[in-house]
């Protein structure tokens, strides 16, 4: 038997034993439900029904209802209902209410026989108030035809029994009723819709609020309206009012997960210092839909912004393992790996992503991150090579991606390959500095020095306060032209835009050696050897050579 239970303010619901009254209130809840489909009728019929049957055991109709409502709930399934039913015939044979629920259950099992004897024995007892069970009994008999070979008879039955059901409707004074106030009650609600638009449109936010309050209050949807200043709220920028009313809502429906999900993305884009409060919204999707892979997914970067490395890891996997073809997923997995410094695992997952491919542009980035990892942890030059070469063909415009196979075939001491990749980033952006810097570093190591000499100026007309471009045309210019006054100039440039460039001071140094200038040489030696000790640039044993050397006698 099902048993009695309290309010959820753990009250009795009538403090009385007034039956009649906890059956009227009991009713009206179930048909809220009906019109409206709201959990929060949903919940309050149930509390009724139980509190009927607590009153008296002996009324059949509430076993059925309510064990109708708690199989939509999902608090028990078809056995269980059909158990009830059972008992509300053994309370009352005569009543035509539980057999018409049998066949409800039995229909929604599968079981359209049985179901079919159960809706014929509620019509015989119904007598003439059996427009429901002909209804349903002819729904069964096409359902039934759909899942075997069709005969005449059988679709002549069916028509029959569903038709004059239909008209027997029309004798029903309460479906009668029903069907009115579900008329009314979805007027009501397009009236309402339809005003709090119209004010939303001439940006007259207050009263559009004024209007899904009350419109809440008396179509009984709070859900729905609440919602709905959610949202205006936040189009407004009333960030705080929208977070109020998404909280009112899943305190009122703890089970609707659309307001869940509306409250955690809230919180997230305006309020993301509430970790803990995004947190319990994620833990709750999972309590109320633990297959959702995209719930997991999103607590997965959640707890990256956490730095909860391990937890994001395993948020990952398991929405990996509920969505196994999604590369989104893999992406996020193996990016979360790579946090953990697990690198081996990181290019399993980043190899998976690629290999889904939904769209070349986003997967050219993925395989310029698997190159990153091959060239920058696994020290592989080839594979981080085939990995950017594959980026780029993915993508053909992936500028990034030609500078990183640049650097590595640079790297390699393939400086034709190097400039290559260097060129055809500059046709793609012209205005990156950095480009020009590593295609003078390729041209000067393949001894096109006038070439190097441009593109490192171009480099400074881009960025003047390019240090490292500084730097390298001074060398340029003091090993490759022969040119120490020009070279002095860049590297004193280079320590303008830097003070703390100990390289800079360095061939500052030698570029005022080859000027003869030996005092200004040792002053900047000695410069850059006492900024060494902090940034570790160069040999510190070379400069202290250089500057022994400057003062010794040959």
């Amino acid at each position: 038997m099902i048993k009695g239970r309290l309010s959820a303010r753990g009250e009795s619901l009538v403090c009385n034993n007034d039956i009649s009254q906890v059956l009227k209130q009991a009713k009206q809840a179930y048909e809220n439900y009906l019109i409206r489909s709201s959990e929060r009728d949903l919940e309050c019929a149930v509390n009724y029904y139980m509190e009927a049957i607590k009153i008296d055991p002996s009324i059949a109709e509430a076993y059925c209802k309510l064990a109708s409502l708690l199989l939509k709930k999902g608090q028990i399934d078809i056995v269980a209902a059909l158990d009830e039913c059972k008992r509300a015939q053994h309370i009352d044979p005569e009543s035509p209410i539980p057999r018409l629920y049998s066949g409800y259950f039995l229909k929604a099992a599968g079981r359209y026989t049985d179901a079919e004897k159960e809706f014929h024995a509620a019509i015989k007892l119904g007598g003439i108030f059996c427009a429901k069970p002909r209804i349903a009994l002819g729904a069964t008999i096409f359902k039934r035809l759909g899942s075997e070979n069709p005969n005449i008879y059988d679709f002549i039955s069916g028509f029959h029994y569903f038709c004059s059901g239909v008209l027997l409707e029309l004798l029903d004074f309460g479906t009668i009723k029903m069907l009115f106030k579900g008329a009314m009650e979805d007027l009501n609600y397009y009236i309402f819709r339809f005003n709090g638009l119209l004010c939303k449109k001439f940006k007259n936010y207050r009263k559009a609020v004024e209007i899904y309050e009350e419109a809440a209050e008396k179509t009984g949807r709070v859900d729905t309206f609440y919602s709905e200043i959610g949202e205006l709220s936040i189009e407004s920028g009333n960030y705080s009012q929208a977070l109020e009313y998404y909280r009112k809502s899943v305190e009122m429906f703890p089970d609707n997960m659309t307001l869940w999900s509306k409250l955690a993305d809230t919180l997230k884009i305006h309020s993301n210092e509430n970790i803990h409060e995004i947190k319990q919204c994620y833990t709750k999707l999972i309590n109320l839909d633990p297959t959702n892979a995209r719930i997991f997914y999103d607590l997965g970067h959640l707890y990256l912004k956490l730095e909860d490395k391990l937890s994001a890891v395993n948020s990952f996997r398991k929405s990996v393992s509920l969505e196994s073809n999604n590369p989104f997923y893999h992406n996020s997995l193996a990016y979360s790996l790579v946090q953990l410094e697990n690198y081996e695992e990181a290019i399993s997952e980043y190899q998976r992503a690629i290999k889904l491919n939904p769209d070349n542009e986003w997967t050219s980035l993925v395989s310029q991150a698997l190159g990153a990892i091959y060239h920058q942890v696994k020290n592989n030059i080839d594979a981080g090579i085939v990995s950017y070469q594959t980026s780029i063909v993915l993508d053909p415009f992936n500028i990034d991606a030609y500078i990183s196979l640049g650097e590595l075939f640079q790297e390699k001491n393939d400086f034709a390959g190097a400039i290559d990749c260097y060129c055809e980033a500059i046709k793609l952006d012209p205005d990156i500095p950095k480009v020009y810097c590593n295609l003078g570093m390729a041209l000067w190591e393949t001894d096109y020095v006038e070439e190097s000499l441009i593109a490192f100026q171009k480099a400074i007309e881009i960025n003047p306060d390019y240090w490292t471009a500084y730097n390298n045309l001074g060398v340029i210019y003091l090993d490759g032209a022969g040119k120490p006054d020009e070279a002095l100039s860049a590297f004193n440039n280079a320590i303008k835009c830097n003070p703390n460039y100990t390289l800079a001071y360095y061939n500052k140094g030698r570029a005022l050696q080859a000027l003869n200038k030996k005092a200004d040489a040792a002053q900047a030696f000695q410069t850059a050897i006492n900024l060494n000790k902090f940034t570790r640039e160069l040999n510190e044993d070379e400069a202290q050579e250089r500057l022994f050397k400057l003062f010794s006698v040959e």
